[in-house]
């Protein structure tokens, strides 16, 4: 008979599920460890989103502020421009007043002039206003 029969059957189903329970140990062990990189991988995405989160929370507020900014900005842009407006129809006014005082006040000195030749030369002044009169009258016919 063969020495191969029933003890070598049960020595090798020993060794089959001693393979079968090393490999089954190495299966779960690498479930555990795909479970367990799979959870760290969660982990890290959600901190990572967190983070991605917060700092567009931050640029949100950073935008708003520069939004604030760039409106007071131009508020007060728009108010310079208005202040700058005013002032500068302020000067022309006062220069057009004063221009208007000079030529009132240079029509006084002539008209004072001519009042003072008049007098001093009546004679002159009637012959003077009798040829611009004639002459007028030639022209205007």
């Amino acid at each position: 008979m063969s020495s191969t029969s029933p003890h070598n059957d049960q020595s090798s189903g020993f060794g089959a599920d001693a393979a079968k329970g090393e490999v089954n140990d190495r299966l779960n062990q690498a479930k555990d460890d795909a479970r367990a990189a799979g959870d760290e991988f969660r982990a890290n995405a959600r901190q990572t989103r967190e983070d991605l989160e917060a700092q567009a929370a931050r640029l949100r507020e950073d935008l708003a502020g520069v939004t604030d900014s760039l409106r007071n900005l131009a508020g007060s842009g728009a108010e310079s421009a208005r202040r700058q407006a005013y002032a500068l129809r302020n000067d022309v006014r006062d220069a057009g007043e004063r221009y208007i005082r000079q030529a009132q006040e240079t029509a006084s000195e002539f008209e004072e002039q001519i009042s003072e030749r008049v007098r001093a030369e009546p004679i002159k002044s009637v012959l003077i206003a009798a040829a611009v009169g004639y002459v007028y009258a030639r022209l205007f016919r």
